[in-house]
């Protein structure tokens, strides 16, 4: 009776489900075929190697940090949809060709056929090589392929997406700034040149030295006038029509020379000195907004130049791959570990009934 028991165990626990398994992957099941690829997120700086603290939970580094986001962005939804719009993924793994168990079911909402999808579509990121693997199964070895290339182009979008925001938000701010200063600059000159032409002048320094020669001047034929006219008043007395000429031509001066001296220095506000005050003012105020500008222009070439630095770039090491032959599923592979899968739960089962016919 027991040995029956242990044949009937035995033919149906192991005999028959290995039977079905090996017939089923001998016989019906799809061969899958492969393509792979490898690529690397790089850059142009050149920066000292840092300790890569991500192995023991703490925050990845840049570059890291930028793998894993496109190690991510290979694997989301919005990858499968973008790859089912352009290769029209459900048509091929839903194919009626294909073997029922591993044929994906038709009307599958987008969260199944994402996760039915992981299973043939991995995304692995090597933390020590900062290597990214893709790896696709399919039924065709050149859709398998196609699927490669696909991701690949769809992540050069997102790299160059992500370069074009870094270059915009790292320029953005100092071209606002060096637009305003460029405002302000012109507005200073316009300022200066209104100025020079209300008083035309070129220069409050030409304007004073011009005066000052002419004071300078008027003070001489002063001295020489009155010269003349402590001689003449030697020889000639108070009356006399030539002492009334000189001193009329000395008063003159006098009045020429306190002009000058109100042009050079009065409380006009035509003097030289109120114009030089507000003119070097404005001049002041045109090579400070001149610095200003020059600082900007080249922080804005500082920014840029950074900018350009801060670019990442998809590197592919190796492309995709065109699988010769399949190697899945792995008939031998499955077969045996079914097998001993099959062989546990028969020894167990008849351990079981063993330990309850003792104790019957």
């Amino acid at each position: 009776m027991i040995n029956r028991v242990r044949l009937a165990l035995f033919l149906f626990i192991f005999l028959l489900p290995l039977a079905g398994i090996a017939i089923y992957e001998l016989r019906f099941a799809s061969d899958r075929y492969h393509s792979d690829s490898t690529i690397i997120i790089t850059d142009q700086r050149v920066t000292a190697p840092s300790l890569d603290l991500s192995a023991i939970g703490l925050p990845a580094q840049g570059g890291a940090k930028d793998a894993l986001v496109v190690t991510e962005f290979m694997g989301s939804i919005d990858m499968l949809q973008y790859l089912d719009a352009k290769l029209h993924l459900r048509e091929h793994y839903s194919d009626s060709r294909i073997d029922w168990w591993t044929r994906l079911p038709t009307g599958d909402s987008l969260e199944d056929f994402h996760g039915y999808m992981s299973r043939y579509m991995t995304v692995a990121y090597d933390i020590d090589s900062e290597i990214i693997r893709l790896h696709v199964e399919a039924f065709d070895r050149d859709y398998a392929r196609a699927i490669v290339n696909a991701i690949l182009e769809r992540s050069q979008v997102l790299i160059d997406r992500l370069n074009e925001k870094v270059a915009t938000e790292q320029t953005k701010f100092f071209e606002q700034q060096l637009l305003k200063t460029e405002q302000r600059l012109r507005d200073v000159r316009s300022e200066m040149l209104k100025f020079q032409n209300e008083n035309r002048l070129m220069s409050t320094e030409a304007q004073a030295t011009l005066v000052g020669s002419n004071i300078a001047d008027l003070e001489k034929a002063l001295l020489a006038k009155q010269g003349e006219l402590n001689i003449r008043l030697q020889e000639l007395n108070e009356g006399s029509p030539q002492i009334q000429v000189l001193r009329g031509e000395i008063e003159s001066i006098r009045s020429q020379l306190n002009q000058e001296k109100d042009r050079l220095s009065g409380g006009s506000s035509a003097a030289v000195a109120g114009l030089d005050s507000k003119f070097r003012e404005i001049q002041f105020n045109v090579e400070f907004a001149g610095n200003i500008y020059k600082s900007n222009l080249a922080q804005l070439e500082q920014a840029r130049v950074d900018a350009v630095q801060r670019l990442k770039y998809l590197v592919v090491v190796t492309p995709p791959t065109l699988a010769d032959a399949s190697i899945f599923p792995n008939h031998g592979f499955i077969i045996g570990t079914a097998a001993m899968i099959l062989m546990m739960v028969f020894f167990i089962l008849s351990l079981i009934i063993a330990i309850i016919r003792e104790h019957a």
